[in-house]
């Protein structure tokens, strides 16, 4: 008797691709928790008319065309290779791993994903190629484990096997970052007491495809967007005061581009625990306020300013004592 399954009967993985569409070795963990929070395909069928009837004479088919959307904890810094490539090493353990690792990247970074499923009649492995990561966002507040989430678009998926075969053996190092473990900097200032911190690293891939195959055949990227949010105590004026400074407003009645001396923006979590074995440091130049709010001026109530913006650029460097990036 068919029986409804759950989560438990299914897993996730993935690889980087060297090749466009050319599956890789598929043995990684996005990290802990992780899930898949939405999954479609098409193949943008066309409807073809005909004269002399009202319903529709033909189908042709278009355009093979995915997205898949995985939500995880963070736990391990190596997701920020669908986004920056493989990171460059340096130092002993514990060591550096730098992403990008020289320039900010031209070119995207595909994946292979596979889902494994053991079926009640049978088993099924889906397995889809040239994903390209729309974005990775990173978000935590205060209570709360750092969550993450990846939308991903692919051009192309074959016939499925049948056979579920091993979960995935990486990352070798795994610990559950939390809102304790996060440090927010703007202009190399500890902010206080932050309530909650997000960042948003949109690449805008695009597939590409050519005559000949109705399956993606290569990828691009336009414009690099990283935006966030905090929200935070509001102490003093400075950050009112750099977005004033956008228009000449500010007390010194210049002009300036952008807000906070160098380090401009930091996000850093760190394993402390461990001896400070494991961390993940994100810093940011070139940052621009979007828009400021203020919130809670009633009685009793805790006052904070809430700060969405934008950096230009942004350099990853996790430490950590695995040998070799995954």
């Amino acid at each position: 008797m068919a029986t409804t399954r759950t989560g438990a009967h299914a897993f996730i993985k993935y690889g980087y691709e060297t090749t466009f569409n050319t599956a890789p070795t598929v043995d990684k963990k996005f990290g802990l928790n992780d899930r898949v929070t939405s999954w479609s395909l098409t193949h943008n069928r066309i409807d073809i008319p005909a004269l002399n009837q009202t319903t529709i004479h033909k189908y042709a088919y278009g355009q093979q065309s995915g997205t898949l959307g995985v939500s995880f904890n963070l736990s391990n810094p190596w997701v920020f290779g669908a986004i920056y490539g493989q990171p460059a090493k340096t130092g002993s353990s514990p060591f550096n791993y730098t992403y990008p690792s020289s320039a900010q990247p031209k070119d995207v970074t595909s994946l292979t994903c596979q889902v494994n499923y053991a079926g009640s009649d049978a088993d099924i492995v889906r397995e889809v190629n040239g994903c390209i990561a729309n974005s990775l966002n990173i978000s935590t507040s205060v209570g709360e484990i750092v969550d993450c989430s990846m939308d991903m678009t692919y051009g192309k998926e074959n016939a499925p096997a049948t056979t579920v075969v091993a979960v995935p053996s990486k990352p070798a190092e795994e610990f559950a970052y939390t809102f304790a473990h996060g440090v927010v900097k703007v202009g190399g200032n500890t902010l206080a007491t932050v309530q909650d911190v997000d960042i948003t690293f949109g690449q805008n891939a695009e597939l590409l495809y050519g005559i000949g195959s109705n399956q993606s055949v290569n990828t691009y990227r336009r414009i690099f967007d990283i935006t966030g949010n905090f929200r935070a105590s509001w102490l003093n004026k400075n950050l009112l005061e750099g977005t004033l400074a956008q228009i000449g407003k500010n007390t010194s009645t210049t002009y300036e581009e952008t807000i906070g001396s160098s380090p401009e923006f930091e996000l850093t979590f760190q394993n402390t625990a461990s001896g400070a074995t494991s961390e993940i440091k994100i810093t940011g130049t070139g940052l621009a306020p979007t828009d400021l709010g203020i919130s809670g001026i009633a009685p009793v109530e805790p006052i904070f300013e809430n700060i969405s913006w934008r950096i230009k650029s942004a350099t990853v460097v996790a430490k950590s004592t695995q040998t070799a990036a995954e």
